[in-house]
């Protein structure tokens, strides 16, 4: 099982895999109040690894000076998802392109048609 990062959306979380970090990291896609336009930033930060040998993995990655950051560099396809939506999304250059909701049944749906039709409870 991979890792995902976190993007917040329209005031909503959602977890993606195509985003360049994979890290748990956080990214937001925001409209810019003089444009109009939505881009896509990223979370950054400094980070130090702490050595604690007691800790599991001997240590951890101690992180500081969050700060967002622009994605200008960013061409490509963006689906993220949670667990009521999804969105399939277009960048050129951080700016969002396009944006599509992308409906799907759920499974919990299919599964409970599927279990009325058998007569099954």
């Amino acid at each position: 099982m991979g890792m995902f990062d976190n993007i917040q959306y329209n005031g909503e979380e959602y977890q993606t895999k195509d985003t360049p970090a994979q890290l748990l990291d956080n990214y937001k896609i925001e409209q810019d109040q003089t444009s109009g336009a939505w881009l896509l930033w990223h979370e950054e930060y400094d980070s130090e690894w702490i050595e604690e040998p007691d800790r599991f993995g001997g240590g951890y990655l101690k992180q500081s000076n969050h700060h967002w950051v622009l994605c200008a560099d960013f061409d490509g396809a963006l689906r993220f998802y949670n667990s009521d939506r999804e969105y399939r999304s277009l960048f050129m250059d951080g700016c969002m392109l396009k944006i599509k909701e992308h409906f799907d049944e759920p499974l919990t749906n299919w599964y409970r048609e599927g279990v009325e039709q058998k007569g099954l409870k």
